[in-house]
């Protein structure tokens, strides 16, 4: 459990620094830019976010599950997805290229989407993170990323003070992906030798392909109706009010990082309770629920109180209807929150498939709602149309199947805070 928490606190530091450094600079960016470059920048960062599921093609949990499995398979195992990263790059880009050109026919965006692209073609490099993960030394990583955030976000501040093109400012965007992969590889060669570069085995190739087949479709459709609403705001509404939405949206899901680092620090831990049939395993689970929903909710409740002084002292009175998307949107971050940590539960008990079907019923609540919604309640539609679907998908789902209902069961006990104080003083006294 000690080295749980120590691998979780690494990665909620690391989020903490580039949340305190990043949140400073992000407010110099919207304010530099204005609300319609901002737009402009958050629609093609849509499309590239949108497509970048298919990169990993969902194999992340599949990925660490077998490094952790079969240690002795390692290079086989990093060859492979470094394959699947290259080529679905590629073809992510190009997805991108083509529902630009429907979407925005008549706006000349495609070199700057290449340019936000490039980090995509180097994600390949950065699958040897996952050898980290499995480890629990994500510490390595935290401060190969972060050395490079911290640079970069100083090359921005510098670029904003004078006055520089906007083009100079995402091109320090692109560098920052790029740069990470590659230092991540570079630590990785470091620490466990060069990874040779060579055709993948492809028995493996497609094992990690059909084991990932009902994750992807699961992200793909979560990607899709947590970026659907912007694709269609600046479709519908226009670059500007897609600027005001996103600094509302960039705030309430700034902290989405929390239950990522802890879910992802719970995960090789509870695959060994479960294989060990402890009885630790369930509890373990009901710890993690309990703490992403408490966090999720106090925090919710928090920014009621000062999104609207926050927002009008960082961005100014230009981006007041900002404040009102954050109340809104803040609160789907409690079913985000259940949905990242029941994403261990699917994976351990081999529920992938349900995966899909949760996800697609998200989907198409989101999409049919904000198709009816935006038009007749603008942005603010948006956001209650995101909060309705999260709820739908994270929850709702899990009671009409019998296999998915412990899930359920840890999420509604995890209200109940004096049960996992028990738990945890228990835990102690053992």
């Amino acid at each position: 459990m000690k080295s749980i928490i120590v691998n979780s606190l690494w990665l909620i530091i690391d989020k903490l620094l580039k949340l305190s450094v990043g949140l400073i600079v992000s407010v110099w960016i919207v304010r530099y830019l204005g609300p319609e470059w901002f737009g402009k920048f958050n629609f093609l960062n849509a499309l590239i976010v949108l497509f970048g599921v298919l990169i990993s093609f969902g194999s992340e949990g599949i990925l660490v599950r077998m490094l952790v499995s079969e240690p002795e398979k390692r290079d086989e195992v990093l060859l492979s997805s470094f394959w699947i990263h290259f080529v679905f790059g590629i073809l992510a880009f190009l997805l991108s290229c083509f529902t630009l050109l429907i979407l925005k026919p008549n706006e000349d965006l495609y070199f700057l989407l290449f340019l936000l692209s490039l980090p995509s073609f180097f994600r390949c490099f950065s699958v040897v993170r996952f050898v980290f993960e499995a480890k629990l030394e994500i510490k390595f990583i935290v401060w190969a990323e972060n050395i490079v955030f911290l640079l970069l976000s100083a090359i921005r501040i510098y670029l904003i003070s004078y006055q520089f093109p906007f083009l100079a400012l995402f091109i320090s965007f692109a560098a920052e992906g790029v740069i990470s992969s590659l230092s991540i590889y570079f630590l990785y060669v470091k620490v466990n030798g060069i990874l040779h570069l060579r055709l993948p085995n492809m028995t493996r190739v497609k094992r990690i392909l059909s084991d990932s087949l009902p994750l992807f479709l699961a992200g793909l459709a979560i990607i899709v109706y947590m970026k659907v609403d912007q694709i269609m705001i600046g479709s519908m509404l226009g670059d500007s009010q897609l600027g005001f939405y996103s600094v509302g949206v960039r705030w309430s899901e700034f902290w989405y990082f929390i239950p990522i680092g802890l879910a992802s620090s719970f995960f090789p831990n509870l695959i060994k309770l479960k294989n060990e049939l402890s009885l630790d395993y369930e509890k373990r689970f009901l710890i993690l629920h309990g703490m992403v929903f408490w966090i999720a909710f106090l925090g919710a409740l928090a920014v009621q109180i000062f999104a609207v002084p926050l927002v009008n002292f960082l961005y100014g009175d230009l981006f007041e209807s900002s404040a009102s998307i954050l109340k809104m949107h803040i609160w789907s971050g409690i079913f985000v929150f259940w949905g990242v940590a029941g994403g261990n539960f699917f994976l351990i008990e081999n529920l992938q498939k349900y995966t899909v079907w949760k996800s697609l019923f998200g989907l198409v609540v989101n999409v049919i709602l904000n198709y009816l919604w935006i038009p007749y309640y603008g942005i603010m539609g948006a956001a209650i149309a995101t909060l309705i679907s999260q709820f739908c998908a994270s929850t709702l789902f899990l009671a009409f199947f019998r296999d998915l209902r412990p899930l359920l069961r840890f999420q509604l006990s995890s209200l109940f805070v004096w049960d996992l104080v028990f738990i945890l003083l228990k835990r102690r006294k053992t």
